[in-house]
């Protein structure tokens, strides 16, 4: 574990908190993977592009997120075909609502690295990431500002994760109440699936 702990630290040989300007082809690479994702987990799934690679134009550690979010049932029971995907579960890096997975993938000679959120559908953190993304899509002064966070607390990191949340945490929590309460007077819909 503690090996798999080091890879997850390093991404194309340097360490992954590393501030890198956004690249558009992690939309494609969401699209395949996402269609992989349907033809496992069938029905009753919601598949969605979040982090840093869902939000043109800010950049980050290049890390493809996906949000897969149960309608029915309980995450759980999606963990096995998940892993015969190719991603490893990481307990650890989870939460009580959330469960993490990682995989490493090359795609056109690009390195990919790609993070798997499985929570349940338009449970909190659904809710959450949702709207910070879609915050961040729509207001390009606070997603210049996450920029700025961003790229200083990969500065700052030193290969360590919780120096870099840790520099990130204000703006995030900040970020994500304005976001909820705008998401709130919208009335935030249930994505349409796309897959």
């Amino acid at each position: 574990m503690l090996s798999m702990i080091r890879m997850l630290r390093k991404l194309d040989g340097k360490l992954k908190y590393a501030f890198k300007e956004y690249n558009p082809a992690y939309a494609k690479l969401f699209e395949r993977e996402g269609r992989r994702l349907v033809r496992a987990l069938g029905p009753g799934c919601h598949i969605e592009h979040v982090g840093s690679t869902a939000v043109e134009g800010l950049g980050g550690k290049n890390i493809l997120d996906i949000m897969v979010g149960i309608e029915h049932g309980w995450p759980y029971a999606f963990a096995a075909r998940i892993e015969r995907l190719g991603y490893t579960f990481m307990q650890q890096s989870g939460s009580t609502e959330r469960l993490f997975f990682a995989r490493d993938t090359t795609r056109n000679r690009l390195h990919v690295r790609i993070h798997l959120h499985l929570t349940m559908f338009m449970g909190r953190e659904w809710r959450e990431k949702i709207a910070f993304r879609d915050y961040l899509r729509g207001n390009r002064e606070a997603m210049l500002k996450y920029a700025e966070v961003k790229r200083r607390a990969a500065g700052l990191a030193h290969g360590s994760k919780e120096r870099y949340m840790a520099e990130k945490v204000a703006f995030i929590n900040a970020t994500t109440s304005r976001a909820l309460l705008r998401a709130r007077r919208r009335g935030m819909s249930r994505p349409h699936k796309r897959f």
